[in-house]
């Protein structure tokens, strides 16, 4: 018997489904920043530090931006006074109200150009991200399965009953080669003990391998923070995992769907796996509170914008901008809680410590600035006081 059959009629999973094509390039680096941030702490760890260092990295420009906003929005409540007269003044001219407007922002040195960077830059991060995650997410899962079913060989290959009746040739871990004995052949009965004991070995590893991606409720942190969802691979998912992408697939795995998605279904049956394959994977919390979050984000960024709102447009609160800036507070929480709806809990929790850490840092570079706005407000009335009446306050001293 030749040794593909052998495998088979002991049902050893075909090597060649178990090629997990490693990660590059930005992918790679995602993923071994986030291992080494995790310290050897569950995966979660890695994730919530990785995130912040992707706030850290533009954090002078996104200071910088902040306080652009924040002058913006004081010089603006300075010069309502000028811009609601105008307003009045050219009621029925909203081009001539544009023109006087950004000549009055020229002469206070307001500028609208100053967010456009860091933004720039934050999309581009999140770009990477959702989509490194994606198949960061899909890669360990895979990986997973993986990991059961070279288990799952490595129990037929080394059980007792097999070496019974089998000559195993073992180096590193893999098969090397194997005859039968005297022409004995295994009964039906011993290969399904074989095989149930390899099913259990390879629970015993899911139970070992899942231990670093739980977190808090959730049972699996690269599957959605859902309650239809499972922890463990469904099987409805093992196509798209096995298909993740063309350039991560070897041309062995290609044209094998089927056979893989047989043989999942074969190494998932352990009575072992019965709890967690009913478990849910989480409860919907990420999800509401990357809504909420990201809702208490543009609260705040709509009142540090409210003066622009009313002012920049002759309309007031009922022209563009405004009806614009009010339609984002409420479109942005509904984007994320997309993102966190349709994407793994991984990425939910990056963007709440995203939204989080700007939110922060935007009511503390808020507070600073004001009070250094208000220094800056009082020692300009100063010196005009000085300029218009020094030589008064000067002679009265010397008289």
């Amino acid at each position: 018997m030749i040794l593909s059959n052998i495998l088979a009629s002991l049902g050893v999973i075909n090597e060649s489904l178990l090629n997990n094509v490693p990660l590059e390039g930005i992918d790679q680096l995602v993923k071994t920043l986030i291992e080494t941030f995790s310290f050897g702490a569950p995966i979660a760890v890695g994730i919530l530090l990785f995130s912040l260092l992707l706030k850290i990295i533009p954090l002078p420009l996104d200071i910088y931006s902040r306080v652009a906003n924040k002058k913006n929005a004081l010089k603006m409540e300075r010069i309502r006074p000028e811009l609601e007269k105008l307003q009045r003044q050219y009621a029925n001219n909203k081009e001539l109200y544009a023109k006087k407007m950004q000549a009055l922002y020229k002469k206070e040195g307001y500028s609208m150009m100053a967010s456009c960077l860091p933004t720039i830059l934050t999309l581009i991060f999140f770009i990477m991200v959702i989509s490194s995650f994606n198949r960061y997410s899909t890669y360990s899962n895979l990986e997973i399965y993986n990991n059961m079913a070279k288990s799952y060989n490595y129990s037929i290959v080394t059980n007792a009953k097999v070496i019974e009746n089998y000559d195993i040739k073992i180096e590193n871990d893999q098969i090397i080669s194997i005859s039968l004995k005297n022409g004995k052949s295994l009964s039906d009965e011993e290969i399904t003990l074989i095989q149930n004991t390899a099913k259990d070995e390879a629970a015993k590893t899911y139970k070992e391998e899942i231990k670093k991606y739980e977190f808090l409720w959730i049972g699996n942190i690269w599957i959605g923070d859902l309650p239809w969802k499972k922890s463990f691979i469904s099987e409805n998912d093992i196509d798209s995992l096995f298909k993740y992408s063309e350039g991560c697939r070897t041309e062995d795995v290609k044209g094998n769907e089927l056979s893989n998605k047989e043989t999942f279904k074969d190494l998932i049956s352990s009575s072992l796996l019965e709890e967690e394959k009913a478990k849910p994977n989480g409860y919907l919390i990420l999800v509401l509170i990357s809504i909420g979050t990201m809702l208490i984000s543009q609260l705040i960024a709509t009142k540090t914008q409210k003066a622009q709102m009313e002012l920049q447009s002759v309309d007031g609160m009922n022209g563009q901008a405004a009806q614009t800036t009010k339609m984002m507070t409420w479109m942005m929480p509904i984007m994320f809680g997309f993102f966190a709806f349709m994407y793994s809990s991984a990425f939910s929790l990056y963007l709440i410590v995203s939204t989080v850490f700007s939110t922060i840092s935007t009511v503390i570079i808020n507070k600073i600035t004001e009070k250094n706005f208000a220094k800056y407000v009082q020692k300009e009335e100063e010196d005009k006081y000085n300029k218009r009446y020094g030589h008064l306050i000067k002679n009265k001293k010397e008289d």
